[in-house]
């Protein structure tokens, strides 16, 4: 975000909310103080809240569509206040500064609306920095059919979802949208005649229907402890929140492989890298060839916003990627149609964007289906290149040609493909 972007939303978005905290402050009301933060972080469509502490004051900053903006700075006088009223409610110990601390706290509306937010300490050269996780629990998870994967995707993700067992594995680092990917399948999975289990760290959302456990590793429970005893209790569905490492890979495999269907998260770039993990990791390959299904890589971009998306013909740079990229999909005869150029997108800024162009965020994905072929190349020990060749010779569209789609059909910008991927 430029140092414009970051302006015009302070200007037209922030100021409101930085008089409501000050003048709560004012009046040492620091509950309400933290309550509007909080709430005006969800109206903002902000995922977390950044309290960073500096020798003379306090910057709070959000994270408005993956993008850090700066709302206001407090004097360290009354950021005291609220740092003490988010650790009582997160049930923190308030002394305590030299260590780290997380919890979450929970604001209850007059209408028994929700807002939960996880709390993360973190003792720093002043003082201490904190960062609030705004989890909204009245937010829509999108379905499936809305993620915005294409057709052959969504098939062959819906024809694993079919089955008794299998397992998808949502990849990406972290703010690339896994949970929400994930939260859509269960959602669709969620009927009634499948028990679904889910083992979180933490529990983001609470699903109506769904068992979720939250993993403590501090307790020993771990995801390898949680994943043994949730398959004790006769599941359909399994979702392992993370595999992070080879004894939970091994007994999530072997789950999938045993009548279960298994989903999980791997923080990895892409989805052959994801393949290189796990054998990496010193899961078998006879395994790992027999048990996953499908593996989603993905990553967000921020969405032209639609009530000021204009379009413009791509310059001569954008139309050269462009025709690159349509060559490599077998897109000829689209490539040719638009000998003279290709038409682009993007947003002149407005009231409903705060003057950015963009609005919201689309998932842009590589989806590895692990088909007879890819199979035999993982059991024959290929590399993972050569697993990649195998998986493109099967129409395998990479993340930037998926991304590169979604901004010749206006759901991106060209800048936002390039600040996101690497080309």
């Amino acid at each position: 975000m430029s140092d414009t972007d970051i302006n015009s939303l302070r200007d037209s978005r922030f100021s409101e909310l930085e008089r409501s905290v000050r003048n709560a402050l004012l009046k040492q009301n620091s509950d309400l103080a933290l309550s509007l933060l909080s709430r005006g972080a969800l109206t903002l469509g902000s995922s977390d809240i950044h309290f960073e502490i500096a020798e003379h004051d306090v910057r709070i900053r959000m994270r408005v569509d993956g993008r850090l903006a700066t709302v206001f700075s407090l004097e360290k006088k009354a950021y005291k206040l609220v740092l003490e009223r988010i650790k009582y409610k997160a049930e923190l110990k308030i002394n305590i500064t030299h260590i780290p601390q997380d919890g979450k706290y929970r604001i209850v509306d007059d209408d028994g609306t929700r807002l939960d937010v996880r709390v993360s300490t973190l003792p720093a050269t002043y003082g201490e920095t904190v960062v609030c996780r705004v989890l909204d629990s009245g937010r829509t998870i999108p379905a499936v059919e809305e993620l915005g994967l294409m057709w052959t995707a969504k098939r062959a993700i819906d024809k694993v979802m079919n089955k008794k067992h299998g397992m998808i594995l949502v990849t990406g680092p972290t703010g690339s949208g896994k949970t929400t990917t994930l939260y859509s399948l269960l959602c669709a999975l969620n009927t009634t005649d499948r028990k679904i289990i889910t083992l979180e760290d933490p529990v983001e959302y609470e699903l109506p229907g769904i068992v979720q456990s939250e993993v403590d590793e501090r307790d020993g429970y771990t995801y390898e402890a949680g994943l043994r005893a949730v398959l004790r209790q006769d599941p359909d569905v399994v979702m392992v929140g993370e595999i992070r490492d080879i004894q939970t890979a091994k007994i999530a495999t072997q789950a999938s492989m045993t009548g279960h269907l298994v989903l999980s998260t791997l923080h990895t770039k892409s989805s052959i890298e994801t393949v290189e993990r796990l054998m990496n990791m010193g899961l078998p390959l006879h395994v790992l060839a027999s048990s996953v299904d499908i593996i989603v890589a993905q990553r967000l971009v921020r969405r032209i916003c639609e009530h000021c998306r204009t379009s413009e013909p791509a310059d001569s740079h954008q139309n050269h990627v462009i025709a690159n990229i349509m060559s490599e999909l077998g897109m000829d005869a689209v490539r040719k149609a638009n000998k003279n150029g290709y038409t682009l997108h993007r947003g002149t800024g407005c009231e409903a964007c705060g003057h950015t162009g963009y609005r919201g965020r689309v998932g842009v994905y590589e989806v590895l289906i692990f088909s007879d072929r890819v199979r035999d190349a993982i059991r024959a020990g290929s590399s993972p290149q050569k697993i990649l060749e195998v998986a493109r010779d099967e129409d395998l569209i990479l993340m930037r040609e998926d991304a590169v789609l979604k901004a010749m059909r206006g759901k991106t910008t060209f800048e936002e493909v390039f600040s996101v991927l690497e080309f």
